[in-house]
C-alpha cells in the first residue's frame, strides 16, 4: 500500500515537471513570435541577408578546400615526367641541354618553375638567344633553344675580335672576322667573357652602338653591313654592301633614316654604283659619288679622318 502512495506521488511530479518544462518552452516560443512580429521588415530583410551571406561565404570556403584538396591530389599522384625533348643548335648539342635540366623521369612535371630553368640554361651557354620550356600533359617537358646570331666585332687588345649580338651580348672571341659581321670602330675591350654585355650605362659609344645594331637588325639590313664608325657620335658612319658611305650623323630618328637608305638602294642606285649616302638630315638627302678607297677611309677614327682631310 505504502508503494503505491509512492509511486502515485512520483508520477504526479513527473507530471507537474513535464507541464512546467512545457509550459516555458510555449513561453519562449510565443515571445520569439512576439519579437518577430515587432520586427520592422527592413530588420527582417537585413537579417536575412547576413544569413544569406553567412551560408556563401562557408559553401565558398567548402569549395575552395574541395578544390585544393583535389588538385594536390592529382599533381602529387599524376603529371609525372616521362619524357623529355630538345633541339639541338649549331653550338650546343641537345643531350647537354637536357642534362643541365636537372630533371629526371618520375619527377612531378609541376615541382619546378620553367623561368627560373630558362634563365639557368640562358647563363650556362651564353651563344643561346632565347630558351623555352614548356609542359605538354600529360608527361612530356619540350624545350627550344635558338642561338644569338653574331652581327659585330669589336677589337680587343690582343689583335683579335670579340664577336657580340644585336644587343651588346659577348658571344665569343675570335682571330678573325667573317663576312657579314660588321667590324666596330669606336668602341673596343680589354678583356670580356661570353654573356656579359657592353657597359651602356658608362660608354655613350656603346649605347649609340646597340641603338643601330637593333635598328639595323629590325630593319633587316644588318648582315650588309661592313663596319660600324662611333669614334664621333655627332659624325657616325657605316659601310654598307662594300660600295656605299653611310653618314649617319647622330644616332637619331634611325627607323627614318635605315628606311630612306633601304629606297635609295634598290631604287635610285644601281649595283655597280659607289657612293657616299648623307642621311645627316632625313630631309635633305644626297649621294654624291666616291671611291672605294675613300670609304676605306671612313673606317678610321675621326680625328685620323680629318687629318686626311687637312693633307
Amino acid at each position: 500500500m505504502r508503494n503505491e502512495r509512492e509511486r502515485t506521488r512520483r508520477n504526479y511530479k513527473n507530471s507537474q515537471n513535464i507541464s512546467t518544462s512545457g509550459t516555458k518552452e510555449r513561453r519562449q516560443t510565443k515571445r520569439k513570435k512576439i519579437q518577430k512580429s515587432n520586427m520592422t521588415r527592413s530588420e527582417r530583410q537585413r537579417r536575412r541577408v547576413r544569413t544569406s551571406k553567412r551560408r556563401k561565404i562557408l559553401s565558398r570556403i567548402l569549395f575552395f578546400s574541395m578544390t585544393v584538396t583535389v588538385a594536390f591530389f592529382a599533381v602529387t599522384v599524376f603529371f609525372k615526367i616521362d619524357n623529355i625533348t630538345s633541339n639541338s643548335t649549331r653550338h650546343y648539342k641537345k643531350d647537354d641541354i637536357i642534362q643541365s635540366l636537372g630533371l629526371e623521369k618520375g619527377d612531378n612535371m609541376f615541382t619546378f618553375r620553367a623561368n627560373v630553368l630558362e634563365k639557368k640554361i640562358k647563363n650556362k651557354y651564353p651563344y643561346l638567344a632565347s630558351v623555352e620550356i614548356t609542359r605538354n600533359l600529360p608527361s612530356t617537358i619540350s624545350v627550344k633553344i635558338k642561338d644569338s646570331v653574331p652581327v659585330a666585332a669589336l677589337s680587343n687588345s690582343i689583335g683579335g675580335y670579340y664577336l657580340m649580338d644585336e644587343n651588346g651580348k659577348i658571344l665569343e672571341q675570335v682571330p678573325q672576322v667573317k663576312e657579314g659581321i660588321a667590324k666596330v670602330i669606336g668602341v673596343s675591350l680589354m678583356d670580356a667573357q661570353a654573356g656579359e654585355y657592353l657597359d651602356t650605362k658608362n660608354n655613350k659609344n656603346a649605347e649609340k652602338l646597340i641603338e643601330i645594331t637593333k635598328e639595323l637588325k629590325e630593319q633587316n639590313i644588318i648582315s650588309k653591313i661592313d663596319f660600324i664608325n662611333v669614334s664621333a657620335l655627332s659624325d657616325i658612319r657605316m659601310g654598307y654592301a662594300g660600295r656605299i658611305d653611310v653618314r649617319l650623323g647622330y644616332a637619331d630618328n634611325l627607323d627614318e633614316k635605315f628606311i630612306m637608305l633601304i629606297q635609295i638602294v634598290e631604287k635610285e642606285l644601281s649595283p655597280s654604283d659607289v657612293q657616299i649616302v648623307h642621311l645627316e638630315q632625313i630631309d635633305t638627302v644626297y649621294c654624291p659619288p666616291t671611291t672605294k678607297e675613300k670609304i676605306e677611309q671612313s673606317t678610321l677614327p675621326l680625328s685620323e679622318i680629318e687629318h686626311i682631310r687637312k693633307e
